[in-house]
Formats: structure tokens, C-alpha cells, sequence
């Protein structure tokens, strides 16, 4: 009987291994989803902030020249 527990346990070990390496992987595809959306919104952030550096120098070269 010691020997059919063992073997339960075994098996519901192994299956719990199974389970919990699945919901990890599942996670970790969640997570890489979730910063893919992040690089998104970080893109426009950056695509904004490069716009703004633009206007900022235009404006700068347009009052050097108004002071020469």
C-alpha cells in the first residue's frame, strides 16, 4: 500500500510541476504582451519629445538670427 501512495504523490507531484511551469509560461506571455503595449506608449513619448527638441531648436536658430 506504501508503494501505491508513493507512486499518487509521484504522479501528483509531477502534475503539479506541469501546471506550474504552464501558468509561468502563460505569465511570462502575458508580460511580454503587456510590454509590447508599453514600447508602444513609450514610442509616442519618445516621438513627441523629439518633436518638441525640433520646435525648441527652430525657434532658438530664428532668435540668433533676429539678433545678428
Amino acid at each position: 500500500m506504501a508503494k501505491r501512495r508513493s507512486a499518487k504523490k509521484g504522479v501528483l507531484d509531477w502534475w503539479q510541476t506541469v501546471l506550474d511551469e504552464t501558468k509561468d509560461l502563460v505569465d511570462d506571455g502575458l508580460d511580454r504582451l503587456r510590454d509590447d503595449d508599453d514600447e508602444s506608449e513609450l514610442s509616442d513619448d519618445i516621438a513627441d519629445l523629439k518633436k518638441a527638441v525640433a520646435d525648441l531648436n527652430s525657434k532658438l536658430d530664428r532668435l540668433v538670427e533676429e539678433r545678428k
